[in-house]
């Protein structure tokens, strides 16, 4: 294959590693596992293959029409298991938390700010990537070795700050993260907002 057959067909591996892996997950793994323990593992796996990809860019960087080293071919499996891995957590149990943990008034509006949030950032880091890897050391090694620390990073966040919510009812969640009584009232209670007259009014229906 060609230059450009190659990097077609790479990218077509990547999807196609990316779609089975995140099926694979919703099915069989995501109510097993657990959404903090997916969170926990892939974190650190990302963090792992990332550093490998760094090391090779540093120690043995590729050089442009010599033929792919043995080190080479364990950097491109490394960057399909980023890819199965991420499926395997922050891809889509990120969707699922910010769905799962509000209450029915709040979901849409978390959701909005969660999609949001990720698409600026999905901007910002295409417009960077590029710029990272031709200032950040040869084959731009050191932007991996940035954005595996990120993955350690999010791990120490989800083992310090993200409780386990697989199976938990609403009011369970309000429990888990310390929801005021207040607020429960407000939300179990939207009526006691109405004026008295649709109260009364309420109650003489009742009776």
């Amino acid at each position: 294959m060609t230059g450009n057959d190659s990097q077609l067909f790479a990218t077509g591996v990547y999807g196609c590693v990316k779609t089975a892996a995140c099926f694979v997950f919703l099915v069989f793994v995501a109510d097993s596992l657990g959404r903090r323990w997916s969170l926990l593992w892939t974190a650190a796996s990302q963090g792992i293959f990332l550093y490998i990809v760094g090391i090779y860019g540093r120690v043995q960087p590729p050089i442009k029409g010599e033929p792919v080293t043995a080190f080479g071919y364990v950097a491109i499996t490394c960057i399909y298991l980023w890819a199965a891995s991420f499926q395997f957590g922050w891809g889509p149990v990120c969707w699922i938390l910010v769905s799962e943990i509000p209450t029915a008034r709040l979901r849409a509006t978390n959701v909005a700010i969660a999609a949001g949030t990720q698409w600026l950032f999905n901007f910002v880091c295409a417009r960077s990537v590029l710029t990272m890897q031709a200032t950040m050391g040869k084959a731009g090694y050191g932007m991996f070795f940035m954005f595996g620390s990120f993955c350690f990073i999010m791990g120490l966040f989800v083992w310090f700050f993200v409780p386990e919510t697989k199976g938990l009812s609403l009011e369970s969640m309000d429990d888990l993260f310390g929801v005021t009584e207040l607020v429960k009232q407000v939300d179990a209670e939207p009526e006691l907002g109405a004026p008295d007259s649709i109260r009364e009014e309420r109650a003489d229906i009742k009776t």
